[in-house]
């Protein structure tokens, strides 16, 4: 159970984290969707930062040879596990709101939030984060999370075909300056800057040669912006 592991860590507030340049943020309701915990240590690789909140004692066991791994991310102010102290129904609704709203004044405006819970009455929260001018959306529970990262992977490509076209005068010529710079657009995101990558070379929007210079289809380029 969470309870058994709690680093003081937990209680640090969320404005004393290290917030990257972009952010994917994944709040999870764990109560609500229980099979996420399987999702956990990927979710750490993929989302900038995980939130996770309970009230009940009957949450889902962690492996204990994952808790080397789970104080890292603590420690690293990736990964934050919140138990309400008052245990009803919502509580935990309560407090991905909370948090929500939170990191909404905390990180950059380029921050997408993802809601992971079966619960419909969370589209509020959804539709007061896009009322701000935020990206938002809720996803149920998640036993594979193909389709979701795919919806992000499509996004985080525009983004950069976008970039691309608005520095076009300076785009990179080479493949290293090429990984380097997506990697700078989607900093605390290696796993979506290594989707991005592949994407613009299986879409054809970029032809590597085999001396590593890189040539663009600026035909491709603007489909995708």
């Amino acid at each position: 159970m969470f309870e058994e592991y709690k680093p003081p860590e937990l209680e640090q507030s969320v404005s004393e984290a290290t917030i990257p340049d972009k952010d994917t943020v994944l709040l999870i309701d764990i109560e609500n969707c229980p099979t996420q915990i399987k999702q956990l240590q990927s979710n750490l690789i993929t989302f900038s930062q995980v939130f996770i909140c309970y009230a009940q004692n009957n949450c889902p066991k962690i492996p204990l040879d994952w808790l080397n791994t789970l104080a890292i991310a603590i420690n690293e102010n990736r990964l934050k596990i919140i138990k309400m102290k008052t245990a009803t129904k919502n509580s935990a609704d309560f407090g991905i709101c909370f948090f929500s709203g939170m990191l909404m004044e905390r990180l950059p405006k380029e921050t997408h939030f993802i809601i992971v819970s079966n619960d419909s009455d969370l589209d509020h929260a959804i539709e007061l984060l896009k009322s701000q001018g935020r990206s938002a959306e809720r996803i149920g529970s998640v036993k594979k999370n193909n389709n979701t990262l795919s919806n992000i992977n499509d996004d985080s490509l525009t983004t950069y075909c976008k970039y691309l076209i608005k520095h076009s005068k300076t785009k990179p010529a080479k493949k290293d300056s090429l990984m380097n710079s997506i990697k700078l657009q989607f900093k605390g995101m290696p796993h979506i800057a290594k989707n991005v990558f592949e994407e613009l070379i299986n879409k054809s929007i970029v032809d590597i040669m085999e001396n590593g210079k890189v040539t663009y289809n600026l035909i491709k380029l603007k489909e995708f912006t």
